[in-house]
């Protein structure tokens, strides 16, 4: 069979990039990673499966062909909510959505080569995907550090199908964000300054990700984002002009809206966030973040005040100390929550009160 033929198959199956390549990283694609590497400059998660992420080949050493597909999440619905979430989370988890395909393309692949062997991931597995698919021809790496393909833009999800045969690979994309800087010059945290390098410890999707109580300087960073940021995305020319709405299953279901945030039970997730990019995290995090939001809207409202009361009454204590925090920061009446702090004996209010908590 053919490339052109298998292409079109996946193609059928609603992939909307398909492209080929060796289980071999060019030099210029993984230069980056050496060196961050090198650096001690990468999450603590990556380091477990560096040598694997080098190389393709030692994760699955009978692999030919690495088939890279992608799908477009790409939404044409605007949400002007209070708090962000990213468009990536919005609808149903794109893992489930991209399994479900690979393994429809998996069974297309059987039927055409005998004595198959594969293996699969969806942004769970040690290998570099984006670089993956700039050498399979679905897009370049641009400076934000994200895929971007001259159709779809960069609200691509990718999945990696190894398998034992070996195809006719196809050519790498060609990089074309030239003299642009539009999505450095518009990340709020400046974690773009150097093109092509992302700083994660100021990322504020980083930031949305991480556990427990932060520090001042990442709360200010993390503006009025409950999960993830796309300013960089927003930015970007290749998605002025793109097809949207091509896949119902990223329809986005869920909405930063703080208030309903903050008034979901943490034990009983929301059905509507169920089987969504988000779910997996859990409510804590979230909610952490959207009183964190309340914070740096610096908006005195009724119905934000309401919330913030229900969350000092909460069984965590990292979400009543950013309960006490919004409610401080925000200027409400403190004599209307003294029987509370009297009775607080995990959080230093005082603390607060004085700004240095």
């Amino acid at each position: 069979m053919v490339n052109s033929d298998l292409k079109a198959k996946f193609n059928n199956l609603g992939f909307d990039l398909v492209g080929f390549t060796r289980p071999k990283l060019k030099k210029e694609l993984s230069k980056n990673f050496k060196n961050r590497y090198n650096k001690d400059d990468l999450p603590s998660f990556v380091h477990h499966n560096v040598e694997s992420i080098l190389n393709p080949k030692k994760e699955a050493p009978w692999a030919n062909t690495i088939i890279v597909v992608g799908l477009s999440y790409a939404s044409s619905k605007i949400q002007e909510t209070d708090g962000f979430i990213s468009r990536y989370a919005r609808g149903v988890d794109y893992h489930n959505v991209m399994e479900e395909k690979i393994k429809e393309g998996i069974e297309v692949l059987k039927k055409s080569f005998k004595n198959l062997k594969y293996s699969y991931y969806i942004d769970n597995g040690p290998v570099l995907e984006k670089a993956l698919a700039q050498q399979a021809g679905l897009g370049w790496i641009g400076k934000n550090t994200l895929l971007i393909n001259e159709k779809y833009g960069s609200y691509i999800f990718l999945g990696e199908i190894f398998i034992n045969k070996k195809l006719s690979i196809d050519n790498p994309a060609v990089n074309k964000c030239g003299n642009c800087t539009l999505c450095r010059d518009n990340c709020p945290t400046d974690s773009l300054e150097t093109p092509y390098y992302l700083n994660y410890r100021t990322c504020r999707s980083y930031l949305t990700q991480e556990k427990g109580i932060l520090d001042q300087n990442k709360e200010i960073l993390i503006g009025n984002c409950i999960w993830g940021c796309d300013n960089c995305q927003e930015a970007c020319p290749f998605n002025k002009e793109i097809p949207r709405d091509l896949h119902s299953e990223f329809e986005p279901k869920i909405t930063g809206n703080i208030v309903d945030i903050l008034n979901y039970d943490r034990k009983d997730f929301p059905e509507k966030w169920l089987n969504t990019a988000l779910s997996w995290r859990g409510m804590r995090v979230i909610q952490r973040n959207a009183l964190i939001s309340l914070i740096n809207l610096n908006v005195k409202k009724e119905k934000y005040r309401k919330v913030i009361l229900k969350k000092m009454t909460d069984n965590s204590p990292i979400l009543r100390y950013y309960a006490y925090k919004a409610y401080i920061s925000l200027g409400y009446d403190i004599s209307q929550i003294q029987d509370k702090i009297n009775k607080e004996n995990e959080i230093n209010i005082k603390k607060i009160l004085e700004g240095s908590g």
